[in-house]
Protein backbone atom coordinates (compact mmCIF):
# COMPACT_ATOMS: atom_id res chain seq x y z
CA UNK A 1 0.00 0.00 0.00
CA UNK A 2 2.82 2.41 0.85
CA UNK A 3 4.87 1.46 -2.30
CA UNK A 4 1.27 2.63 -4.04
CA UNK A 5 0.89 5.77 -2.76
CA UNK A 6 4.49 6.71 -2.99
CA UNK A 7 3.95 5.99 -7.36
CA UNK A 8 1.10 8.27 -7.34
CA UNK A 9 3.23 11.26 -5.88
CA UNK A 10 3.07 13.88 -8.44
CA UNK A 11 6.27 15.43 -7.37
CA UNK A 12 6.31 19.33 -6.04
CA UNK A 13 6.37 20.14 -2.51
CA UNK A 14 7.71 18.09 0.32
CA UNK A 15 5.52 18.41 3.45
CA UNK A 16 7.41 20.87 5.24
CA UNK A 17 7.84 23.08 2.16
CA UNK A 18 3.67 23.22 1.59
CA UNK A 19 3.44 24.09 5.29
CA UNK A 20 5.52 27.12 4.70
CA UNK A 21 3.94 27.78 1.67
CA UNK A 22 0.38 27.77 3.08
CA UNK A 23 1.36 29.02 5.94
CA UNK A 24 2.59 32.57 4.11
CA UNK A 25 -0.68 32.06 1.91
CA UNK A 26 -2.79 32.43 5.23
CA UNK A 27 -0.92 35.48 6.26
CA UNK A 28 -1.84 37.04 2.87
CA UNK A 29 -5.20 36.01 3.41
CA UNK A 30 -5.69 37.57 6.31
CA UNK A 31 -4.15 41.05 5.12
CA UNK A 32 -6.45 40.76 2.12
CA UNK A 33 -9.24 40.96 4.98
CA UNK A 34 -8.19 44.33 5.77
CA UNK A 35 -8.48 45.52 2.06
CA UNK A 36 -12.18 46.84 0.83
CA UNK A 37 -14.20 44.84 -0.45
CA UNK A 38 -14.14 46.44 -4.03
CA UNK A 39 -14.69 43.60 -6.83
CA UNK A 40 -11.18 43.63 -8.13
CA UNK A 41 -9.41 44.60 -4.85
CA UNK A 42 -8.46 40.45 -4.50
CA UNK A 43 -6.93 40.34 -8.34
CA UNK A 44 -5.75 44.23 -7.79
CA UNK A 45 -3.44 43.36 -4.62
CA UNK A 46 -3.44 39.32 -3.83
CA UNK A 47 -2.14 38.47 -7.19
CA UNK A 48 0.90 40.25 -6.49
CA UNK A 49 1.01 38.81 -3.06
CA UNK A 50 0.56 35.80 -3.78
CA UNK A 51 2.72 35.16 -6.67
CA UNK A 52 5.58 36.92 -4.06
CA UNK A 53 5.21 33.91 -1.82
CA UNK A 54 5.98 31.70 -4.23
CA UNK A 55 8.93 33.06 -5.46
CA UNK A 56 9.90 33.58 -2.22
CA UNK A 57 9.33 29.90 -1.80
CA UNK A 58 11.28 29.27 -5.50
CA UNK A 59 8.26 27.60 -6.47
CA UNK A 60 5.22 28.35 -8.92
CA UNK A 61 1.23 28.14 -8.41
CA UNK A 62 0.84 25.26 -10.54
CA UNK A 63 3.86 23.09 -8.74
CA UNK A 64 1.47 24.35 -5.38
CA UNK A 65 -1.60 22.98 -6.77
CA UNK A 66 -0.42 20.17 -7.56
CA UNK A 67 0.89 19.27 -4.20
CA UNK A 68 -1.92 20.59 -2.60
CA UNK A 69 -4.22 17.94 -4.95
CA UNK A 70 -2.27 15.55 -3.93
CA UNK A 71 -1.91 16.19 0.14
CA UNK A 72 -5.62 16.85 0.13
CA UNK A 73 -6.89 13.69 -1.48
CA UNK A 74 -4.41 12.07 1.41
CA UNK A 75 -5.96 13.87 4.39
CA UNK A 76 -3.83 12.21 7.36
CA UNK A 77 -0.72 13.64 5.71
CA UNK A 78 -2.55 17.37 5.23
CA UNK A 79 -3.44 16.90 9.11
CA UNK A 80 0.19 16.74 9.82
CA UNK A 81 0.81 19.78 7.32
CA UNK A 82 -1.68 21.50 9.08
CA UNK A 83 -0.60 20.68 12.13
CA UNK A 84 3.12 22.32 11.05
CA UNK A 85 1.22 25.71 9.98
CA UNK A 86 -0.46 26.02 12.85
CA UNK A 87 3.32 25.92 14.87
CA UNK A 88 4.14 28.38 12.40
CA UNK A 89 1.51 30.89 13.21
CA UNK A 90 1.87 30.38 16.30
CA UNK A 91 5.51 31.23 16.56
CA UNK A 92 5.17 34.45 14.61
CA UNK A 93 2.25 35.38 17.10
CA UNK A 94 4.45 34.86 19.69
CA UNK A 95 6.98 37.05 18.25
CA UNK A 96 4.62 39.66 17.50
CA UNK A 97 2.98 39.80 21.13
CA UNK A 98 6.55 39.89 22.54
CA UNK A 99 7.28 43.00 20.41
CA UNK A 100 3.76 44.22 21.03
CA UNK A 101 4.81 44.10 24.61
CA UNK A 102 8.32 45.55 24.27
CA UNK A 103 6.33 48.49 22.77
CA UNK A 104 3.75 48.61 25.69
CA UNK A 105 5.96 48.88 28.04
CA UNK A 106 7.65 51.80 26.55
CA UNK A 107 4.80 53.08 26.46
CA UNK A 108 4.09 52.70 29.93
CA UNK A 109 7.30 54.22 31.10
CA UNK A 110 7.42 57.14 29.47
CA UNK A 111 3.90 58.56 29.44
CA UNK A 112 5.15 61.03 26.51
CA UNK A 113 5.95 58.35 24.00
CA UNK A 114 4.42 60.59 21.32
CA UNK A 115 7.76 62.46 22.00
CA UNK A 116 10.25 59.46 21.20
CA UNK A 117 8.83 60.28 17.77
CA UNK A 118 9.74 64.18 17.53
CA UNK A 119 13.34 63.05 19.57
CA UNK A 120 13.76 60.16 16.53
CA UNK A 121 12.78 62.73 14.13
CA UNK A 122 15.64 65.34 15.51
CA UNK A 123 18.29 62.69 15.30
CA UNK A 124 17.53 61.69 11.97
CA UNK A 125 17.85 65.06 10.67
CA UNK A 126 21.25 65.40 12.78
CA UNK A 127 22.16 62.70 10.91
CA UNK A 128 21.26 63.80 7.75
CA UNK A 129 23.14 67.18 8.94
CA UNK A 130 26.21 64.88 9.59
CA UNK A 131 26.00 63.16 6.21
CA UNK A 132 25.33 66.20 4.15
CA UNK A 133 28.57 68.18 6.28
CA UNK A 134 30.54 64.95 5.75
CA UNK A 135 29.83 64.64 1.65
CA UNK A 136 30.66 68.37 1.57
CA UNK A 137 33.73 68.32 3.62
CA UNK A 138 34.68 65.22 0.75
CA UNK A 139 33.87 67.32 -1.98
CA UNK A 140 35.77 69.84 -0.61
CA UNK A 141 38.87 67.58 0.49
CA UNK A 142 39.00 66.48 -3.32
CA UNK A 143 38.93 69.86 -4.81
CA UNK A 144 41.70 70.63 -2.55
CA UNK A 145 43.59 67.71 -3.53
CA UNK A 146 43.30 68.38 -6.98
CA UNK A 147 44.04 71.95 -6.85
CA UNK A 148 47.82 70.89 -5.04
CA UNK A 149 48.22 68.36 -7.91
CA UNK A 150 46.98 71.32 -10.52
CA UNK A 151 49.68 73.31 -8.29
CA UNK A 152 52.07 70.76 -9.18
CA UNK A 153 51.91 69.84 -12.24
CA UNK A 154 51.81 73.59 -13.30
CA UNK A 155 55.14 73.87 -11.33
CA UNK A 156 56.75 71.43 -12.67
CA UNK A 157 55.64 72.61 -16.66
CA UNK A 158 57.38 75.96 -15.17
CA UNK A 159 60.61 74.05 -14.49
CA UNK A 160 60.68 72.45 -17.93
CA UNK A 161 60.17 75.60 -19.55
CA UNK A 162 62.69 77.27 -17.52
CA UNK A 163 65.37 74.36 -17.63
CA UNK A 164 64.65 74.66 -21.67
CA UNK A 165 65.05 78.49 -21.92
CA UNK A 166 68.87 77.71 -20.53
CA UNK A 167 69.57 74.74 -23.32
CA UNK A 168 71.55 75.59 -26.28
CA UNK A 169 70.20 74.51 -29.32
CA UNK A 170 72.83 71.86 -30.86
CA UNK A 171 73.74 73.46 -34.46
Amino acid sequence: MSCNESSDYPGGLTMPQTAEVLTDIHIVNGSLYNISNQPDSILKHGMGLYSDVFKLHHTDSATFRRSLLYYSQHPDVLYVIYEGVQRRLNKKLDSLKKIKAHLDAIKHKDPNFVADSIKAKKKADSLAAARAKHIQDSIMAANRKSADEAKKLQQFHNSIKFKNRKLIPVQ
